[in-house]
């Protein structure tokens, strides 16, 4: 069986999050799956057979560390800005589905306390003021972008810093629905297995076997802040924790320092 009979169902595929029964149902899988018959058109039976295509048995291995810094799912990369997302996956037929606006935390704190100094308290008044104050400051940004891609229900959703970072790429989800099954019949069981291996098998031809067990890409295996990938059946994880935690840091100093103060005069 080609893995181009699959083709209609992965279209544009490129892209995890982690569950805790990653490892157990992929081996689970490949144990139930080695030996599985099935019966074809004419009624004879056949044996299962991987999806690997000639010239391509081996994947991805060398020089790991470097090539997990430059990944990207459906053309989106860490450290991108919002322009270059969409131009991205634009080019993939992807389409923009929703948008979430974000105050820096501490920044919130003190524009709150700027409004209760105004006698503003009332809870709505009091987030019309916070807002309005943000946006003068350029503080109210774009923290994520939802994008989808209605005839493959693909769906990737991007995640950007603060201003006080550029407002740059730090995270990408993106999901599928490879993993669903669709009634408790044999059939249904075989069909998701099928999609699942399929998936898998184009997630190891684009990035490579992952280099911490059994479905992550990282940067820097000592550090758990590390860049990198991680991968489940339908769906994909790039991310820079090290950068998102960077910019909340930033955004709190920053802060702390714009906080108005009263001037004492004891």
């Amino acid at each position: 069986m080609k893995i181009n009979k699959l083709l209609p169902l992965l279209l544009s595929f490129c892209f995890f999050s982690v569950q805790p029964t990653f490892a157990q149902e992929f081996m689970d899988m490949e144990n139930t799956e080695e030996n599985l018959e099935f019966i074809d058109d004419s009624g004879n039976i056949e044996e299962y057979e991987d999806y690997i295509e000639e010239g391509q048995e081996e994947y991805i291995v060398s020089d790991l560390n470097n090539r997990v810094k430059y990944f990207d799912i459906a053309g989106v990369m860490l450290g991108q800005d919002l322009e270059k997302v969409k131009e991205a996956l634009k080019d993939r037929k992807y389409k923009q589905t929703d948008i979430e606006y974000t105050i820096p935390e501490y920044f919130r704190y003190n524009y709150d306390a700027i409004c209760r100094e105004k006698d503003i308290v009332i809870p709505e008044n009091l987030d019309a003021c916070i807002k309005g104050l943000a946006k003068k400051d350029k503080m109210e940004y774009i923290s994520r972008v939802d994008f989808t891609k209605h005839d493959t229900e693909e769906n990737i959703s991007v995640y950007f810093t603060s201003p006080i970072t550029d407002n740059k790429v730090w995270k990408v989800v993106y999901t599928n629905k490879v993993n669903e099954k669709y009634g408790p019949a044999k059939n249904f069981q075989y069909q998701r297995e099928e999609r699942r291996r399929a998936f898998w098998y184009y997630v190891l031809s684009k990035y490579g076997q992952p280099n911490v067990e059994p479905n992550r890409w990282v940067y820097d295996i000592n550090d758990n802040l590390s860049e990198g990938l991680t991968a489940n059946f339908g769906s994909l994880e790039l991310s820079n924790p090290k950068q998102n935690a960077f910019d909340i840091s930033e955004s709190v100093t920053q802060a702390r320092r714009d906080f108005k103060y009263t001037d004492y005069s004891f």
